[in-house]
């Protein structure tokens, strides 16, 4: 065989792996793609948790459900606070178990609040959902609930109580009724 011949068989071997590495890496981000597209989405900018950690005073904050008003003051010891988005594909899927865990225990809808922030038109059908079984708000992004919770990522969630000088503290953060969780998966 003469030189060039085994050059150009090198060359077309060498030229055969680079396609197989370069096809390995494009199903290897299509994966990754698929992976981050089912990760909380953050909001723009916000580093850290999705909500504020736990013993952080809760801002003040008016809002309206159901044609009742309600506000920081309003909120009961136990009380679960989750907000929900339109554009988020995790809050999608965690919707019907939340819905379905609070659906059948009206004792507990006193203690729950929900939060769907986004435009009107795009929070209606996930407001409807949610207001069947719990009290229910939309607000736009960066509104009153959100920014008194720090609210950074969605869905997320946190649990409420009094300190002892009677401020609004977070109790828990990022904790899901367990009916929402196995919904998830």
């Amino acid at each position: 065989m003469s030189p060039l011949t085994v050059a150009v068989a090198a060359v077309g071997a060498l030229s055969l792996l680079n396609l197989v590495f370069a096809l390995g890496i494009v199903r290897r981000l299509r994966e990754h793609s698929e992976q981050l597209a089912n990760v909380a989405r953050p909001v723009a900018g916000a580093p850290g948790q999705a909500v504020a950690p736990v013993g952080t005073p809760v801002g003040t904050f008016h809002t309206g459900t159901a044609g009742a008003a309600l506000g920081h003051e309003d909120l009961a010891d136990g009380t679960l606070v989750a907000f929900f988005s339109p554009t988020c594909k995790p809050c999608r899927d965690k919707l019907p178990g939340f819905v379905a865990r609070f659906a059948d225990r009206p004792q507990e809808r006193d203690r729950v609040l929900a939060v769907v922030v986004g435009e009107a038109e795009a929070c209606a059908p996930m407001l409807a959902s949610l207001a069947a079984a719990v009290p229910a708000v939309r607000e736009d992004q960066d509104g009153p609930v959100s920014t008194a919770f720090a609210v950074r990522a969605f869905p997320t969630c946190a649990r409420v109580g009094r300190a002892a000088d009677g401020r609004l503290v977070v109790t828990e953060a990022d904790v899901w009724p367990q009916a929402a969780v196995l919904a998830a998966r």
